[in-house]
């Protein structure tokens, strides 16, 4: 990239790096779930970029990986309960048992936050986005980097597809391999399509497909959690009920998912 370019990419994520700190500082007070999701997002773009440099060793893109798990597990629960309909009695206890899974989450992410967070690490960052990565972004084009973002997403779009439509574990794991690599995929055209002749159809159809693994995921996590959840034998045949329709509900969802090309 030019040093020009260089310089407003480079501002952009230290914009990007700033609004976390808002979302992050918001979040602490676990009224608004979406302060926790933005946060997260603003997480995942700044290690989208961290990766397609090969910075992954350094210090500063390890803090952003624990910090980025700690609000996932708070993001994936506050998404579960939300969803949780609370009509029946088992249901009721679901929400419970889920709300009190959040409860010790929050605690876990309050405690990281103030672990990490610092001025000291606001410091790091700023050094680590001033040098080191604008080092590497100069050394690469702008095509080279969504070139690389686009080499890892079609991998992972064919693996998925080699076992789309065959049962058992490694269809699920194919699937997040190829959530995260949409997700990095997007936010790399996003941030670099200024620069480029990338056509603004490109980040929508991978939004597009970034959802639609999105909400099976959610099916997926609420699945697991079905299965985990103890009940009063009483409620046991509505509990088998529930994670029949679910395991339904992922099936036909992974069958028929159309995966954008690159």
């Amino acid at each position: 990239m030019n040093h020009r370019d260089t310089e407003k990419l480079t501002f952009e994520l230290l914009e990007t790096w700033s609004t976390f700190n808002h979302y992050a500082k918001e979040s602490q007070t676990f009224e608004n779930p979406e302060d926790i999701h933005q946060a997260r997002i603003r997480l995942r773009k700044l290690i989208t970029f961290a990766r397609l440099v090969e910075l992954t060793e350094e210090p500063v893109y390890l803090i952003w990986k624990r910090l980025m798990h700690a609000f996932g597990e708070v993001r994936d629960l506050d998404v579960q309960l939300e969803a949780t309909s609370k009509k029946t009695e088992i249901d009721q206890l679901f929400a419970n048992h889920v709300a009190l899974q959040l409860q010790g989450k929050r605690s876990t992410l309050i405690e990281t936050m103030h672990l990490l967070i610092s001025n000291e690490l606001d410091r790091s960052v700023r050094r680590f986005l001033a040098s080191p990565m604008t080092k590497r972004l100069k050394r690469m084009s702008e095509k080279e980097l969504i070139h690389a973002a686009e080499k890892r997403y079609e991998k992972k779009r064919e693996q998925f597809e080699k076992v789309q439509r065959k049962d058992g574990p490694k269809r699920i794991e194919r699937m997040h391999e190829l959530r995260l690599a949409t997700k990095a995929y997007r936010y790399t055209v996003e941030y670099l399509r200024p620069y480029t002749n990338q056509p603004k159809s490109a980040v929508d159809r991978l939004k597009t497909t970034q959802t639609q693994l999105g909400h099976i995921n959610d099916t997926y996590q609420r699945l697991e959690r079905w299965r985990s959840f103890e009940v009063p034998t009483a409620y046991q045949a509505e509990r088998l009920h529930q994670i029949k329709r679910l395991e339904d509900e992922l099936r036909n969802a992974l069958d028929q998912v159309e995966i954008a090309h690159g």
